[in-house]
């Protein structure tokens, strides 16, 4: 049979549609034309590399991805009127004073360079930008381009932070912790081309024109000791800098040596290969299985984890851990989630930290051994590794080989053993010397027992002869 709007059914299923109108078909598929036209090409730009954190990262915990004081670029742009006014007036200063200065800095030319960037500045947003017009982007880009150089230069050279007016930043101690959380967001990041351009044209004197715009932004953020352990200043990039975000990434992962962390054995490469990566226990377990473990010298990358089996040392560059560092390795992974270049270097570190980091005690046990410089509490920290790296993905994990070695090495039974001996029996002097006396006492006792029976059946038998 057929139902009233053409539809054939046959044994309650429908077969073919058949439709008078065919100017209906025909409007539809114009309609639809329409709209493809404006789709010929992915929505995602090869360019791209500033983006919106995912929903599914940012859930874990949303003010890890959000500015407190000010917004940079457009991401944020919404709330610049209200919730970050006072920073938008501190920008419009900072930009006044440099204007001010007595040198041949011209707001027209700052102009006209970023409108010549316009187009290649704009496709670094993975966000549409929609109701954004070109001549708001251009102010845009000025306004916090000139306001992170400035700041940046100010750090780097204490004479310009004495200025007749009181600085709102330098006068306000708090002012720079807020910022070194705002600044090194994903979403809060200008494109590194913009900066560079903008550097080379307010550079208004030797001593700013001789430090580069890498020195002068790693400067920045290595004020506090545990950016120092972690942060190589001294970085030469060997590739294209994409942002501020990117800039402190490479910093972090240069010196990177994969052969000491993820070479396997020769005969288990094809093994390891066809399996997940091996999850190790923690830091205390391991240890009682016999695994000693050494800080590796300061100024090293604190990727380089290396182990040796031959006698069971892991050697851990030493990492410091305050308030700042966990929304900086968390847009540091969101990062790595969404750009297509960087490898999943630091989203690796931060699984194998989790898996050596499960409670108070790992904590305290890597203080100890002078791994962790840790600011913050032991449960805090604890779970900041636990839940660091949640809803993500790792591509290529970087301590697959490490980690097969160490769960091999952990589940001999020899060397649990071994440690238990030590542990037990060796651990002090006292300790020792007992032993030592106890083997004594048994030898003893043993070579009694030895010599005793023949003695005493000789004894007998010269009494029964006599």
């Amino acid at each position: 049979m057929t139902s009233d709007k053409g539809k054939e059914i046959v044994d309650g299923e429908s077969t073919s549609v058949h439709i008078k109108d065919e100017s209906i078909v025909e409007g539809l598929k114009n309609t639809i034309e329409d709209k493809l036209r404006s789709h010929s090409h992915s929505p995602l730009l090869p360019s791209c590399c500033i983006f919106r954190v995912p929903e599914v990262i940012r859930r874990q915990k949303v003010e890890a991805y959000e500015p407190n004081i000010v917004s940079i670029g457009p991401i944020h742009r919404h709330h610049r009127a209200e919730k970050f006014k006072f920073f938008e007036d501190v920008k419009g200063w900072f930009l006044q004073c440099l204007l001010s200065s007595p040198t041949d800095i011209r707001l027209e030319s700052l102009i006209k360079i970023i409108m010549e960037l316009y187009k290649s500045a704009r496709d670094c947003y993975a966000d549409p930008l929609d109701g954004l017009t070109r001549e708001q982007f251009v102010e845009m880009m000025i306004l916090d381009g000139c306001f992170l150089l400035e700041l940046f230069r100010k750090e780097y050279l204490y004479e310009l932070q004495e200025d007749p007016e009181p600085d709102p930043i330098f006068n306000v101690s708090c002012m720079r912790e807020h910022l070194y959380h705002d600044l090194l967001l994903l979403e809060n990041q200008l494109p590194w081309s913009v900066l560079e351009c903008l550097n080379n044209l307010t550079a208004n004197s030797p001593s700013q024109r001789g430090a580069s715009l890498t020195s002068l932004v790693l400067n920045f953020f290595s004020q506090s000791e545990a950016d120092l352990l972690m942060l190589n200043i001294q970085l030469m990039p060997q590739y294209e800098i994409l942002h501020i975000l990117d800039l402190v990434r490479a910093a972090i992962v240069d010196g990177y040596n994969p052969e000491t962390s993820n070479k396997p054995e020769e005969n288990q490469q094809t093994k390891r290969d066809l399996k997940l990566p091996q999850r190790i226990p923690n830091a205390t377990s391991l240890s009682k299985a016999g695994i000693k473990f050494k800080s590796q010298r300061k100024g090293e990358c604190i990727m380089n984890i290396e182990f040796n089996e031959k006698n069971g040392v892991l050697k851990i560059p030493v990492l410091g851990i305050d308030e700042r560092t966990g929304p900086l390795f968390r847009n540091l992974i969101a990062f790595e989630q969404c750009h297509r270049r960087p490898q999943h270097k630091i989203t690796s570190y931060a699984v194998l930290m989790d898996n050596l980091i499960d409670s108070k005690e790992d904590v305290d046990f890597l203080c100890d051994k002078e791994i962790l410089a840790n600011w913050l509490n032991p449960e805090d920290a604890a779970q900041f590794f636990n839940k660091l790296y949640n809803d993500t993905t790792v591509v290529g994990y970087n301590y697959s080989g490490l980690s097969g070695k160490v769960h091999d090495y952990y589940e001999t039974k020899w060397h649990r053993f071994m440690e238990i001996l030590r542990r037990d029996y060796f651990s002090t002097p006292w300790a020792i010397i007992s032993f030592i006396a106890a083997f004594i006492l048994l030898a003893l006792t043993l070579l009694q027992t030895v010599y005793t029976i023949p003695w005493s059946e000789l004894i007998f038998v010269n009494f029964l002869q006599y």
